[in-house]
């Protein structure tokens, strides 16, 4: 049974070293609050996410939640203090749902710049009882102040900077910190309150970009960071309604022993299946990165990383609704998908209808807007008979044809 994933986005800070509110502060047509908020929905096993704001901005933030997904997003009111807002957004997940063994993402807001690739490999590193941080190494020189100035040098070895999200148990996390409002511990991070209790903390990499916003000099950066990034997410647009395109490509091996799914279908006749960390359908993994392209979401190992357990033999067709579901969060409508699958065999053409409705039923689409080809390679590369290949065309519009200042 999979553990379900939900997490708490923390935006009540008061911004004092900024000398105004830095989550509202526009980077590329978004505030910054949105972009921490967006990398999460983008990954589209966190089910339901707490936004814990300023009690006086509540509604402000509320209205600009993204339409297409409040079914996920919840706000609440914060505290004076970082763990009074965690503890709220804790106990807003529970009121709505969400149980105590669930895994719990806590992210700052001021961290516009991290991926969905990281809120992925966080929350699929948590095992069992123990806490998730991300960290990056540190290599400038350390030095201990003393009267202002620089006295001796501090070892590097063993320390890291940590970085949001990271992850616990929901049950365990608000135990931590109760414990530590209780004891008056001054606790620093969310997984510090968990390691006083004894819970193991394990590191996973985290991302140099993942960079803070706490003076004006990081806002210059963060922008620069936000500004190169967004050029290769963006899809080529095509004519003239705002509608823009991605492609998808994979190619597995066929070994023996395992049962071949492809298309979305079981191919019981076939004495080879696909090899690969879930079940191996290279034509749903194809339209799968070819929705995200589109969605400019990334690809399909960003949203189900092949590093744990988590989408091990998992059924594509659950990952292709996943994906599906990612971009109509993200405000995009798909249009059509052209799907074209290279195989000696087995023959696609018998089922090539079958498999154009099974895309459409897991896609949330028309059975006119997709289209399914076989063809072969004349026996050359790995298509040749050793495994099978698949490329993708998907086409999205927004959903709101209003244009938007992130598209």
């Amino acid at each position: 049974m999979k553990r379900r994933i939900a997490a708490v986005l923390v935006a009540a800070g008061r911004s004092e070293r900024m000398g105004s509110d830095k989550l509202w502060i526009d980077l590329h047509g978004r505030p910054v609050w949105r972009w921490s908020l967006d990398a999460l929905l983008a990954v589209p096993q966190v089910r339901r996410i707490a936004v814990v704001v300023a009690p006086e901005r509540e509604a402000d933030f509320r209205a600009a939640l993204p339409g297409s997904s409040m079914d996920r997003c919840l706000t609440v009111g914060g505290g004076s203090i970082r763990a009074h807002s965690v503890l709220a957004g804790l106990e807003a997940l529970r009121a709505s749902g969400t149980p105590d063994d669930a895994t719990v993402l806590v992210h700052d807001a001021a961290r516009p710049a991290a991926t969905p690739a990281l809120v992925a490999r966080v929350a699929a590193a948590l095992r069992g009882d123990e806490a998730i941080v991300p960290v990056i190494a540190i290599h400038d020189s350390l030095k201990r102040l003393e009267d202002g100035r620089a006295d001796a040098a501090v070892s590097r070895a063993g320390v890291v900077a940590a970085q949001t999200p990271q992850a616990g148990l929901l049950g365990r996390l608000r135990e931590a910190l109760v414990a530590a409002h209780a004891a008056e511990a001054d606790i620093t991070d969310d997984v510090g309150a968990l390691a006083v209790l004894g819970i193991p903390v394990r590191t996973v990499e985290g991302e140099v970009a993942n960079h803070k916003l706490t003076t004006p000099a990081d806002e210059a950066l963060l922008r620069t960071i936000l500004r190169d990034r967004a050029v290769p997410l963006a899809a080529p647009a095509i004519g003239h309604e705002g509608a823009r395109a991605g492609i998808g490509f994979d190619a597995h091996r066929l070994v023996k022993g395992r049962p071949l799914r492809l298309g979305g279908l079981a191919w019981p006749a076939e004495p080879r299946g696909l090899s690969g960390h879930s079940d191996g359908d290279v034509a749903l993994h194809a339209v799968i990165d070819a929705l995200l392209g589109a969605a400019g979401l990334g690809d399909v190992g960003a949203l189900f990383p092949s590093g744990g357990e988590a989408w091990r033999d998992a059924d594509s067709g659950e990952l292709l609704e996943r994906a599906a579901q990612a971009v109509r969060e993200a405000g995009w409508i798909a249009t059509s998908i052209d799907l074209a699958i290279v195989a000696a065999e087995p023959a696609i053409a018998p089922r090539r209808v079958e498999i154009a409705r099974r895309i459409a039923e897991l896609a949330s689409l028309g059975a006119a807007q997709v289209t399914v080809k076989g063809t072969t390679t004349d026996g050359l590369g790995i298509t040749g008979g050793d495994g099978i290949a698949a490329h993708a065309v998907a086409v999205v519009r927004r959903a709101d044809p209003t244009p938007r200042p992130d598209a």
